[in-house]
């Protein structure tokens, strides 16, 4: 019975290999040839698993990690994923040629150079999210939390290096976070940072993950044992500087109240510690402040005033300063909340004129020597 199993296994294995691989040669506009010097194999051994007469070993799937992104169960265990079929989809809806580089391009992992800008140790500035909303009532500095955040380059197999992301995050001494960065400057690998941070007694502050990149954006992935995974993306900036300074985005993630919910949020990073006040940073977070206009609910509460005061004979109402007082009360909460539910609630966004006066923050205002950031 186990002996059929494992044949019927390594049958669907076969079948699979055998047909992500061939979706592979065709998403790339390339041939079997071709394929086998980029992955620099022997032709024979690739054309065995293409043909589904041979599983590929661990060489060439990793190989295949590295160059395409494409894990042990993209090759070996299903076919025709929904990106299989979105992508097949693609090239008929926005007719792109086989072997277009803009098609091909999608299936090329990060730009190695762009990945190697981001590498470096960074302040993390957020707000703290243990209330409700509407109910935070906390001055700048006990609303602000403060983190240190760690990119290095690691090593693989293949000589391809990947991009490990460390952090520490939840802390309100900004002196303490400081030293913290001061220290894991001379520290270039992703386990040493997170052995650092067990040896000075904060390992449940500890998050681990990794970083990609897109055209236009960076995408962080942390995550915090099995209770939490954060998801920040910041603008990618069209420059060719050697380095990312920082730049402010948006965070998905689990609050660290008394009750654990989902949290959306800004956060801002830097390489550089902000010689700024809690307020100031208070204020950045926050995207300075709302752009609200009220010319249509002015209107409404001045009627509301002149029905009021001035044009009792015509109502045939008689008011007392009690009711009026209320009837004011109860049209402005009225239209507050209103306003409120209509616009600044739904969502938030971070527009590129919100990153590039963080960037300014950063270059203003950025301490660069050590010794100074405190």
């Amino acid at each position: 019975m186990q002996e059929r199993n494992r044949q019927e296994t390594e049958k669907a294995i076969l079948e699979n290999t055998a047909f992500n691989l061939n979706s592979l040669i065709e998403r790339l506009g390339t041939d079997r040839v071709r394929l086998a010097e980029r992955l620099h194999i022997d032709f024979e051994e690739l054309n065995e698993c293409c043909d589904g007469k041979k599983i590929p070993d661990y060489y060439m799937l990793l190989r295949l990690k590295d160059l395409f992104g494409l894990s042990v169960d993209d090759i070996l265990m299903r076919k025709e994923t929904p990106e299989d079929v979105y992508l097949k989809e693609l090239r008929v809806s926005e007719d792109i040629s086989t072997g277009d580089d803009d098609f091909r391009s999608l299936f090329e992992l990060n730009d190695p150079v762009e990945l190697k800008r981001l590498a470096g140790t960074y302040f993390a500035y957020y707000l703290d999210t243990e209330n409700y909303k509407g109910k935070d009532n906390n001055s700048a500095d006990t609303s602000m939390n403060y983190g240190v955040l760690k990119i290095c380059e690691a090593e693989t197999a293949t000589g391809i290096p990947t991009y490990d992301c460390v952090a520490m995050l939840g802390k309100k001494d900004r002196d303490m976070v400081a030293g913290l960065k001061k220290d894991l400057e001379d520290i270039n690998d992703g386990r040493e940072a997170v052995r650092y941070f067990f040896k000075k007694g904060l390992g449940k502050y500890v998050y681990y993950g990794n970083v990609l990149t897109s055209k236009d954006h960076y995408y962080i992935t942390l995550i915090h044992e099995s209770e939490d995974r954060i998801s920040v993306i910041l603008h990618r900036p069209n420059t060719r500087k050697n380095e990312y300074i920082g730049g402010i985005g948006t965070t998905n993630s689990v609050s660290r109240g008394r009750q654990h919910m989902p949290t959306v949020q800004f956060i801002g990073l830097s390489r550089l510690a902000l010689n700024l006040s809690e307020e100031d940073i208070h204020k950045a977070m926050l995207l300075s402040y709302p752009n609200y206009h009220a010319g249509l609910e002015s209107d409404e509460l001045i009627r509301t005033f002149k029905n009021l005061y001035m044009n009792d004979e015509n109502t045939g109402f008689s008011f007392n300063d009690t009711q009026r007082q209320l009837l004011i009360q109860s049209n402005l909460e009225r239209i507050i909340k209103e306003s409120l539910t209509r616009n600044l609630l739904r969502y938030a966004k971070v527009s590129e004129i919100d990153d590039d006066e963080w960037y300014h923050t950063i270059k203003y205002y950025g301490i660069k020597k050590d010794k100074d950031n405190s």
